[in-house]
């Protein structure tokens, strides 16, 4: 059997510490990366089947080899006479794809062969392979004896398998090392030839001007991206700039582009894209506008953003809702009381479900790891999202993060109050950083406070504002000044983190003024939060009204400014046409229709609102308006909800109530009974009853 010398090292490492070792300690003595070490261990595991040894890994402590004393000594004698070559199979035909995509003209087969050093039988037997694998690009493998080999098929197709090549072949922590080191203007660290080729893709200088037409990008997006989001943003416009300036030209669907020219990231795609034809004087096509918007639109958020207590999706927020009670069911858990699992599902599902329904691929490099280690949660949370989204097919790696956020949920629940403030930085976003956290917190109950920090904004926070940085990637600062972990928290991890803790705790958090004065308030900030909730509750009922209107021969803006004068009259808005104007501008965005009912949901958070409010007006006739699936549906009650610009946390939450109470069966059921009185109670009684229960959940 052939092996590679890395494998062989591998090997070497393992014989000889029978107690085992982390992938990271194995990582770390070959110098390659925590990825390419699992990929070894794919093929290592088939090769000692052969030996009647096995390959254990265990959370925590790592890999180790187990078999019979005998067995795992012939293995040692074996591997002096086993062939090396320096690529494994799978890493011969990334080799190949590399060829192929950044060839102008087809290839030759024994070209390929002597690139490889293997023989011309070989290299047939890999496009074998690759052709199959291409098909689910939508891409074929032309072989001509005479010609050669060219891959055929669109250029947005070639580009996603670069992007898709780049993003599972090489860590992490190398492309965000690429980023960060052209952004310093320093040489590319050393790697091997593989990733060369991988990164040879793209032009570092054009990298660094990408990256600097992005500089930005957070000021001009409602929501902040995810590093790895940002990263994969900067690679596909700098792989584009490649491609555009070889001549090969993309091609865009003309009703989907007109349906994302409606959108806010389409505006600043378009912004994007104007940097970039200044900056490369270059003619660069709309349709990549159209590929950059789905990007922003399709990428993870960093962390929960205060809009989303809020969301204009309530059918999302019911489809969550439902998720997290079957999630309950399977694990037999408690988990609907945990509104930072409710708002971390929210911040994550709307932008995938999203790349779900537009077929855009998405990188979980902790997917393996997850699998092994949470194989129980996995296949339930496979089955449960099987359930509550029926008609899509949703990807293992979005499974895979969404185990990362129940994960997190369960590890939660029996939390103490803890006494140092940390900052995490993790560059796969939300999902992960959040295992990682509560992870931490439960091993480690001295951290008090732990918050997620991009790798963009390193440095940049003062030293008074935390005790420790933790990182699952290379920083660039002092390595004495954060801790190195790995995403899923070892045993090594939790002692560097408690050591650390050990050389802080005279001048810790806890023993500031500050930090007790701050956990002798804490109770007192609860009652406070309690009690802005509950005002904002009464002053929404106090102001409910529901009022039958004639509508007949009235358009949609004549019923609303109805409904506004009211509103004004009464004191809670200024600006009758101001408020009016965004409402009918957020209609045209997307359906307000609720599917499956007559109702449509309005809403708003404009300067021109004073406070809060929800009102519903009966239609005397029927009129036909798009629902939140697209489709024309009969509307006869419209719901109006209203909030202010700045909008206090507690009273978005009030709102939140209420837009996910509209999607229930039995609000609809007493909305239709058209008595006011009946209908005010229900709304007052379910905000009551989310009243008790954020009590108990301080107690």
């Amino acid at each position: 059997m052939r092996v590679s010398s890395r494998q062989r090292m591998i090997l070497d490492l393992l014989l000889q510490k029978e107690e085992g070792m982390t992938v990271g300690e194995i990582a770390a003595q070959i110098e390659v990366s925590s990825r390419t070490v699992h990929r070894e261990l794919t093929v290592i595991e088939k090769l000692l089947d052969e030996h009647d040894l096995k390959l254990v890994k265990k959370s925590g402590i790592g890999v180790q080899i187990q078999g019979d004393p005998e067995r795992k000594e012939d293995l040692r004698l074996s591997l002096f006479h086993l062939t090396t070559t320096e690529y494994t199979a799978e890493e011969r035909k990334v080799m190949i794809l590399c060829t192929l995509l950044a060839a102008a003209e087809p290839v030759k087969v024994i070209s390929l062969a002597l690139d490889l050093n293997v023989t011309s039988a070989t290299i047939s037997h890999d496009l074998d392979d690759l052709e199959e694998w291409l098909q689910q690009y939508d891409l074929s493998l032309i072989r001509k004896r005479g010609y050669g080999i060219e891959i055929h098929g669109t250029e947005a197709a070639k580009r996603q398998v670069m992007v898709s090549l780049i993003s599972d072949m090489l860590d992490e922590n190398e492309l965000i090392g690429m980023i960060k080191e052209n952004i310093q203007n320093k040489s590319l660290r050393h790697v091997d030839s593989l990733s060369q080729r991988l990164l040879g893709f793209i032009d570092k200088e054009k990298l660094m001007i990408v990256e600097n037409t992005l500089q930005h990008l957070d000021k001009e997006l409602a929501y902040p991206l995810a590093d790895s989001a940002y990263m994969g943003l900067a690679i596909h416009l700098a792989l584009a700039i490649e491609r555009i300036e070889k001549g090969e030209s993309i091609s865009f669907d003309q009703k989907t582009l007109s349906e994302l020219k409606n959108t806010k990231e389409y505006k600043i795609a378009e912004q994007i894209v104007e940097r970039l034809r200044h900056m490369f004087q270059l003619d660069i096509p709309a349709a990549e506008v159209g590929y950059v918007t789905m990007h922003l639109r399709g990428a993870k958020l960093r962390s929960s953003q205060e809009e989303l207590f809020w969301s204009a999706n309530v059918e999302l927020i019911a489809k969550i809702r439902k998720f997290i009670q079957l999630c309950e069911e399977k694990l037999n858990i408690s988990l609907a009381e945990d509104s930072s699992l409710f708002h971390g599902l929210l911040t994550h599902m709307e932008p995938a479900l999203y790349r779900v329904r537009q077929g855009m691929k998405i990188r979980n490099p902790l997917l393996e790891q997850i699998r092994a280690d949470y194989p129980i949660l996995f296949a339930v949370i496979k089955e449960v999202v099987n359930v509550t989204f029926p008609d899509l097919a949703v990807p293992d790696e979005e499974i895979g993060y969404l185990v990362m956020h129940i994960g997190s949920a369960i590890e939660r629940a029996d939390q103490e109050h803890k006494r140092f403030r940390a900052f995490i930085v993790c560059s796969s976003g939300i999902g992960s950083s959040k295992i990682l956290a509560t992870r931490i917190k439960k091993e480690i109950p001295e951290i008090d406070r732990l918050q997620n920090l991009s790798l963009f904004e390193v440095g940049s926070i003062p030293r008074h504002e935390y005790d420790l940085i933790i990182s699952t990637i290379p920083l660039p600062m002092d390595p004495n000044d954060y801790i190195m972990v790995t995403p899923l928290l070892s045993k090594d991890d939790l002692k560097k983190i408690r050591s650390a803790i050990g050389t802080r705790k005279k001048t810790g958090w806890l023993h500031t003024q500050a930090g007790i004065q701050a956990r002798v308030n804490r109770p007192i900030q609860k009652m406070k939060s309690l009690q802005r909730f509950l005002c904002h509750a009464i002053d929404l009922m106090d102001d409910f009204f529901y009022r039958k209107v004639d509508n007949e021969e009235r358009s949609t803006e004549e019923i609303l400014r109805e409904a506004c004068d009211v509103l004004r009259e009464k004191g809670i808005i200024s600006d009758s046409r101001e408020v009016v104007r965004q409402l009918l501008e957020r209609q045209e965005i997307g359906g307000l229709g609720i599917p499956s009912t007559n109702l449509a949901l309005f809403h708003a958070r404009n300067e021109a609102v004073l406070r809060i409010s929800f009102s519903i007006c009966s239609l005397r006739k029927p009129v036909v308006l798009k629902s939140m699936d697209e489709q024309d549906i009969q509307i006869t009650k419209i719901a109006l909800l209203l909030g202010p610009k700045d909008t206090a946390k507690e009273g978005l939450e009030v709102l939140s109530e209420i837009s996910a109470l509209l999607i229930e069966e039995k609000t609809i059921e007493i909305v239709e009974t058209e008595d006011e009185k009946q209908i005010a109670d229900y709304f007052s009684e379910q905000l009551y009853h989310r009243f008790s229960k954020k009590i108990e959940m301080e107690r």
